[in-house]
C-alpha cells in the first residue's frame, strides 16, 4: 500500500509539473498571438493605419480629420449600416428602405467606410482596395456600390435649398459691398467618360469645349461657398441653357432670386417670368471693346464667381471622377457618384472666409 501510495504522488507531482509547463506554455502563446496581431495590425491598411494623422486622413477621405470621419459616419447611421443588404445591387430605389442582415461583415463599418472613400478621394481600383483591406474584389465591389447608393439616398434627404434670410446671415464681405443680393452661384463642369461605342452615343456625350467625350453637370454653390444644388450629368454636348432647362434648379428658385453665372448662361429671359433675376459679366460693345464701367464690373463678377470654379474642383479633387468607364456610366450609379462626391466636399472649411 505504501508502495502504491509513493507512486501515487510521484504521479501527481508529474502532472502538476506537466499542467504547469502546458499552462506557461499558453500563456506564452498567448502572448506571442498578442503581439503576432499588433504588428498585423499595424501593417493593415484600416482607419486606424491613418486616424491620428490628419495629413493621411485627408488625403484618402477627404475628411479634415479623424472626428468629421466619425461625424458623418454617425450622421449617415453606424448601425443601419451595419445591416446593409449587398445582394440588393442593382434596385436603386429600394436600398433606403431595404436593409438586411446579410452575411456577417468580413471588415467593421468604419472600415467600409473607409474603403469606399478611399475608392471616392483617391481613385484606387478595386483590385488595389482587395489587396489593401484583404478581401477578395468582389466583395470590395458589392461594398463599393451598396455604400454608394445608401449615402447618395441618405444625403438626399436633406433639403439643402437654405431661405434667403439664412444666404444673407452668412453673406461674405466680399458679397456685401456690390452683390449683396447673390442667393446662388452657378456654373457647368464637365468630367471624361471613355469613348462609347455606339454612335448615337458617342455624339451626344462629344463636347467640342473638351474636344473629347464628357458628361456635364451643373453646380450651385452659396456666396459662402456650400455647394446646395447637383444636377443629374448630362452628354457634354449640351449648352449651358438647355443643361439648366433640364437640371431642375428653376422649380428650385423663388421670386427675388438672385443667381450670378458665367455670360454663357443666356438664361435671363428664361428667368425673368419667375421674377429671379441673373448677374452676369457684359456683353462685349459692337466695337469689340469694354468701357470701363463695364470692364469693372466684368473684374468684379469674375473674383466672385471664381468661388464656384474652386468649389467644382473640390468636388474633382475626388478621383474617381478623373476618368470615367462606361460601365460607371450605366444605372445612374455615376449621377450618384458625382453627388455624392459634391456634398462630401461640403465637410471641408468654407471656401469664402468673412
Amino acid at each position: 500500500m505504501s508502495c502504491l501510495l509513493e507512486e501515487w504522488k510521484t504521479k501527481e507531482r508529474e502532472w502538476k509539473n506537466k499542467i504547469q509547463e502546458l499552462e506557461n506554455q499558453l500563456e506564452e502563446e498567448r502572448s506571442a498571438r498578442k503581439e503576432l496581431e499588433l504588428l498585423i495590425e499595424k501593417k493593415a491598411f484600416c482607419i486606424n493605419t491613418v486616424k491620428d494623422n490628419d495629413k493621411l486622413l485627408r488625403f484618402y477621405t477627404g475628411f479634415e480629420n479623424y472626428e468629421v470621419f466619425s461625424m458623418v459616419l454617425d450622421f449617415l447611421g453606424r448601425e443601419t449600416a451595419a445591416h446593409l443588404d449587398y445582394q440588393n445591387t442593382e434596385n436603386l430605389g429600394e436600398i433606403k428602405h431595404k436593409y438586411k442582415p446579410g452575411p456577417s461583415r468580413v471588415l467593421t463599418v468604419e472600415n467600409e467606410f473607409f474603403l469606399v472613400l478611399c475608392r471616392l478621394k483617391v481613385g484606387l481600383l478595386e483590385e488595389d482596395l482587395s489587396a489593401r483591406f484583404g478581401v477578395c474584389q468582389s466583395v470590395v465591389s458589392q461594398i463599393v456600390n451598396t455604400w454608394i447608393k445608401f449615402i447618395f439616398f441618405r444625403l438626399k434627404e436633406l433639403d439643402l435649398f437654405p431661405s434667403r434670410e439664412i444666404v444673407q446671415l452668412h453673406m461674405p464681405e466680399c458679397f456685401r459691398k456690390k452683390y449683396s443680393t447673390t442667393t446662388l452661384i452657378i456654373d457647368a463642369t464637365e468630367i471624361y467618360i471613355e469613348k462609347p461605342n455606339n454612335p448615337d452615343a458617342e455624339q451626344v456625350t462629344f463636347s467640342s469645349y473638351k474636344n473629347s467625350n464628357t458628361l456635364k453637370g451643373l453646380v450651385g454653390i452659396v456666396p459662402k461657398g456650400g455647394i446646395l444644388f447637383v444636377s443629374t450629368l448630362y452628354g457634354g454636348s449640351i449648352s449651358d441653357k438647355e443643361l439648366t432647362q433640364k437640371s431642375g434648379l428653376i422649380e428650385k428658385l423663388q421670386y427675388g432670386d438672385v443667381i450670378m453665372a458665367d455670360r454663357g448662361f443666356n438664361i435671363q429671359e428664361m428667368l425673368a417670368c419667375k421674377g429671379v433675376n441673373v448677374n452676369v459679366p457684359p456683353f462685349m460693345n459692337e466695337s469689340g471693346q469694354f468701357n470701363e464701367s463695364e470692364l469693372l464690373e466684368t473684374r468684379r463678377i469674375a473674383s466672385l464667381r471664381i468661388h464656384v470654379e474652386r468649389a467644382m474642383e473640390r468636388i474633382k479633387n475626388y478621383h474617381i471622377l478623373d476618368f470615367v468607364p462606361i460601365t460607371l456610366c450605366r444605372n445612374g450609379i455615376i449621377d450618384m457618384i458625382f453627388f455624392v462626391c459634391a456634398m462630401l466636399s461640403n465637410f471641408l472649411p468654407p471656401l469664402v472666409d468673412g
